[in-house]
């Protein structure tokens, strides 16, 4: 009978077997052979010895073989527990070789992260990396999380529908996408769609209730690991729906998804926060709350300081901000000591901050040896310790700024870089919602107006009023889920006025003529009773790593792009001669 390299157990002993697979570790013992054969589903040990001996020393690593034999008990002293045909071994009477192997540029290792080869040669042998039991596992992992979404939403009479890929370019909303040239219509492109948003509220506007699609999304952005430039989104659209019900349907999606992929319970409802809060207390809108360290302000206290470097901020109208954390918790590269501060400083510097300085708490007081900067915060001590109320043992990182705004945005990034140092987690997993964002935000450089999300969220109603006289002070229907500090989608409700949305795209700078260029097919369809829907895209590349405890999505994408968003197994992106590009597309270059 034919089995794969992870199905013998003892129940075979004494049957006769086939096994294809390839050969992942050779052990020559002299009279005998012993051989690891691998597949996907396992790993089984063969043995050969006497006529099927010489056939088997000509077999190298790696190479695709057939074995056919019989299941027998391994010795006593050489059973794997570790692995589940590890009580056996196939006693080899045939072997055919199926295809030989080069030697493989780096050594298959299916013991979890040992000796790994660097990540550019895995990424362009990445047929060879996925032989690997974690990539195997990983694979398999993103393939069962992707099952039970989908039987969620059928569960739940969604429809799954497919939105174009080749679709209208939306560059005037300020969005970097890719275009792709028409052969058929030269000087015309397509751009391949950044998300399915507006295909799927016309999709609502036709009246088909409940969509959802495994989307695959693009946009041309600078990498990071939790980025690609292509990448799967768990997307989905509902009429005559809100944004509770919309939360409501994706925390019970969580809950599947994290009991019947990996046998964990979460608890719902998740926990809310108001992004204004969000941003005040955790200088961020997607704040980990594994942790604790809120920001304090302690502008008032530090006005009181002879520190220079502080003083002269808060003097200019500077904010002044505190937080707290345990500096000598766990192993040495967990600990906040002095190289480590100074490090946080040049990455404050980095991120524009003018201001940063720390202070241990010891005995129950700011540490003021004579010649710290302790010493001279004077009476500005005290009311920083009545605010933070920190531990003994603890540091307090103490940050100042002229702009409120970068100074927030500096601290949340450290708040997250120093908290996933110490690594003190009160949960493993950490949902949140944050609502309250406002429609729009000012660009720091301009001064216009742009969309704080994007442009198709509705304002809510008691800030509509708003709109032409206070823009900056209307709130969006919109909502963010957040797990573990990392933002896992957006939603909102979207416009459904016509008018609406015409205002607020001239609102963000189009004019329109270019609202009409780029929208004015979206612009038509609201005009035929389009209903209230709500929608949500969430990043499945991101959700499946992070429940599996990593930030870098190429781990479970079976092909992904490197930092250089090139495809290294094939060389992509490539150049095109000027006269193909000419003859067939219309394009000059040069």
């Amino acid at each position: 009978m034919e089995i794969n390299c992870g199905q013998a157990d003892e129940s075979y002993i004494g049957k006769p077997v086939e096994l294809k697979g390839w050969c992942r570790y050779l052990r020559d013992h002299g009279g005998k052979l012993f051989i690891d054969l691998a597949d996907r589903y396992g790993l089984t040990q063969l043995v050969f010895d006497g006529d099927a001996l010489a056939d088997a020393k000509q077999i190298g690593k790696e190479y695709a073989i057939c074995v056919s034999g019989r299941v027998r008990r391994r010795d006593d002293e050489t059973i794997d527990r570790g692995n589940p045909t590890g009580m056996v071994e196939i006693y080899a009477t045939k072997v055919a070789v199926i295809n030989k192997s080069e030697l493989p540029p780096f050594e298959v290792i299916d013991e979890k992260r040992k000796f790994l080869a660097n990540e550019e040669l895995r990424l362009r042998y990445r047929y060879l990396d996925l032989r690997r039991r974690e990539m195997i596992g990983n694979i398999e992992f993103r393939d069962r999380v992707t099952k039970e979404t989908r039987r969620f939403f059928w569960d739940n009479d969604f429809l799954e529908l497919e939105t174009p890929m080749l679709v209208k370019d939306t560059y005037e909303t300020g969005s970097r996408t890719f275009l792709v040239p028409s052969r058929v219509n030269h000087g015309r492109f397509y751009s391949l769609p950044q998300s399915p948003q507006v295909y799927k509220q016309m999709a609502m506007i036709s009246g088909l209730d409940r969509y959802f699609q495994m989307a695959r999304c693009f946009r041309d952005e600078d990498p990071r690991e939790d980025r690609q430039p292509e990448f799967m989104q768990i997307d989905f659209e509902a009429c005559f729906r809100d944004e509770k019900w919309a939360q409501e349907l994706i925390e019970r999606l969580m809950k599947r998804l994290f009991r019947e992929a990996m046998k964990k319970e979460l608890k719902t409802p998740f926990k809310r926060m108001d992004y204004r809060y969000a941003m005040e207390n955790y200088g961020s809108d997607k704040p980990d709350l594994r942790f604790g360290s809120r920001i304090f302000d302690v502008t008032g206290e530090a006005g009181k300081s002879s520190y220079n470097i502080l003083k002269r901020v808060v003097e200019s109208g500077g904010k002044a901000k505190a937080m707290a954390f345990p500096a000598g918790f766990g192993s040495a590269d967990q600990k906040l000591d002095r190289n480590y501060m100074l490090k946080a400083i040049e990455t404050a510097k980095s991120l524009g901050l003018k201001g940063l300085t720390w202070l241990f708490v010891r005995d129950g007081r700011i540490n003021s040896d004579p010649g710290s900067i302790a010493s001279s915060l004077g009476g500005a001590a005290e009311g920083i310790m009545e605010k933070l109320n920190p531990g003994d043992g603890d540091i307090i990182i103490l940050c100042s700024d002229p702009s409120e705004r970068l100074l927030l945005d500096a601290m949340g990034k450290l708040r997250k870089m120093i908290g996933d140092r110490i690594g003190l987690y009160t949960a493993e997993f950490e949902f949140l919602w944050v609502d309250g964002f406002p429609l729009f935000e000012t660009d720091e450089v301009t001064g216009k107006l742009k969309p704080a999300h994007n442009p198709f969220s509705s304002p809510t109603e008691p800030t509509l009023e708003l709109l032409d006289t206070a823009p900056e002070k209307v709130s969006s229907r919109q909502f963010d889920l957040v797990l573990n500090g990392v933002e896992l989608g957006s939603g909102s409700v979207r416009i459904r006025d016509a008018a609406l949305q015409r205002k607020i795209l001239n609102m963000i700078g189009m004019t329109d003529e270019a609202v009409d260029k780029t929208f004015g097919f979206l612009l038509e369809a609201l005009k035929y009773g389009a209903p209230d829907s709500v929608g949500m895209g969430l990043g499945f590349d991101r959700i499946v790593a992070m429940m599996r405890n990593t930030k870098d999505i190429r781990e479970f994408i079976l092909f992904p792009k490197n930092k250089k968003q090139e495809l290294p197994i094939d060389g992509s992106p490539t150049q095109i001669s000027g006269q193909r590009l000419d003859e067939d597309y219309g394009i000059k270059t040069g």
